[in-house]
């Protein structure tokens, strides 16, 4: 009764004295237990350059100091995803390819990141899910990447949810996307990625933890934004019959918001950018 009150005064629904479990997580009025409506998604925060996310000397994974071309990071609701990039830079003899530069990724989980281990299975299970879902990445971008214009060459890039609260594998690659775009990489296009899943029998865009926990069907896309091309879709059980099409439209939907969002992001970060280019050369000559 309270969340009809607090819907019809068209305030968003709040979640006291509810445990869960042992409630619907959509009012009849369409509101979310977080007070957002299906088709809405999280706060988007993000972040561009060493500056911006606290220093580019920390890298994930290479260790040693090693300064990262790009860095990103990108926060979804309660899920933050850190990501950085590493070249284009030269390859070990026999591992190159002659004609486009090889791509790597890895992803990780903070271990403070999630209340909820993932997987479920001890660590061989979370191990093997995160590299499924770092190839998951990694194939993401080699169709988005101009790899052939850099031959016999490698980039790295490295992706770790320091918060994990739905939608993690999308928030990894949004902030990848981002990393991408601060080293200089080139792209066909903007990468873009949302979750979306099955509330009862209504989809909802950018599911949340507690959402994702509810066990309804659910998609992880990733688009290429201008064309609307999707260059990852998957799957998380069973589909109920008649009910893919909305699925996959909200997650599409979802993906286009998003990306509206990184790319003023991007664009705040090139204006400010140019400004400080521009501030130094007018000192250099005075």
């Amino acid at each position: 009764r309270e969340l009809r009150q607090a819907a019809a005064q068209g305030e968003p629904p709040s979640c006291r004295g509810l445990a869960m479990g042992s409630f619907e997580h959509v009012t009849p009025e369409g509101f979310r237990v977080d007070g957002r409506r299906l088709h809405e998604p999280r706060c988007i925060r993000c972040a561009v350059g060493a500056a911006a996310i606290g220093g580019g000397s920390v890298g994930v994974g290479l260790g040693g100091g090693l300064e990262a071309d790009g860095c990103a990071i990108f926060e979804l609701g309660g899920t933050k995803a850190v990501a950085y990039v590493y070249g284009p830079m030269e390859m070990r003899r026999g591992m190159q390819q002659h004609d486009r530069a090889t791509l790597s990724c890895s992803l990780s989980t903070a271990s403070f990141g999630t209340a909820v281990r993932l997987g479920g299975g001890g660590t061989r299970g979370r191990d093997r899910q995160s590299t499924e879902r770092s190839l998951w990445i990694q194939q993401t971008f080699e169709h988005a990447i101009l790899l052939e214009q850099y031959p016999r060459s490698q980039i790295r890039l490295y992706v770790q949810l320091l918060q994990s609260d739905g939608g993690g594998v999308a928030a990894a690659i949004n902030a990848a996307t981002l990393a991408l775009a601060d080293a200089g990489i080139p792209m066909r296009d903007t990468v873009s990625a949302c979750t979306a899943g099955m509330l009862g029998r209504r989809a909802a865009v950018d599911l949340s933890r507690d959402e994702e926990m509810a066990g309804g069907a659910q998609v992880t896309m990733a688009t290429l934004a201008g064309a609307r091309k999707v260059s990852l879709l998957e799957v998380e059980s069973k589909v109920p019959e008649g009910m893919f099409a909305p699925l996959y439209e909200t997650a599409l939907t979802g993906c286009d918001a998003i990306a509206l969002q990184m790319k003023a992001c991007l664009l705040e970060h090139a204006t400010q950018s140019f400004s400080l280019r521009m501030s130094l050369r007018s000192g250099q000559k005075s």
